[in-house]
């Protein structure tokens, strides 16, 4: 496990680490995925868009992360979540998550509201109808 904590980026800007977790690949990856969410969660460091896209890649292994994320408290990470890993979901892996992006549409918060949530959410929504 101490090897797979090398993984994770020391900073923001650790651009390297990206490319080490790229090589090290699903399933080694697994026991840090919740970590690795977390360096997505602002969309303007410059690790989170490539690190992001990564992860949408993993398909199934990812839906509970970004669960996770999306019940959690901090609208602006889940505004990142949305726009960086949920909208490049495959249609099979989006699915898994219909029901949460539903309720962030239907009845958002007033802090989701204010992040615009609810609307990266029912864009996700539009992309299971078509």
């Amino acid at each position: 496990m101490s090897d797979l904590k090398s993984l994770i980026p020391r900073n923001k800007h650790d651009l390297d680490a990206i490319i080490a977790i790229q090589e090290a690949g699903y399933p080694a990856i697994a026991p840090i995925l919740d970590e690795l969410m977390e360096w997505t969660a602002d969309g303007n460091w410059p690790v989170a868009g490539p690190l992001a896209r990564f992860l949408s890649t993993l398909g199934e292994p990812v839906v509970d992360p970004i669960l996770r994320v999306l019940r959690g408290d901090d609208p602006t990470f889940k505004y990142s979540c949305l726009v960086g890993i949920v909208s490049a979901l495959p249609i099979e892996t989006l699915r898994a998550l219909e029901s949460d992006l539903r309720r962030l549409t239907v009845n958002p918060s007033p802090e989701n509201k204010a992040e615009a949530v609810h609307e990266e959410a029912e864009a996700a929504l539009l992309r299971l109808r078509s």
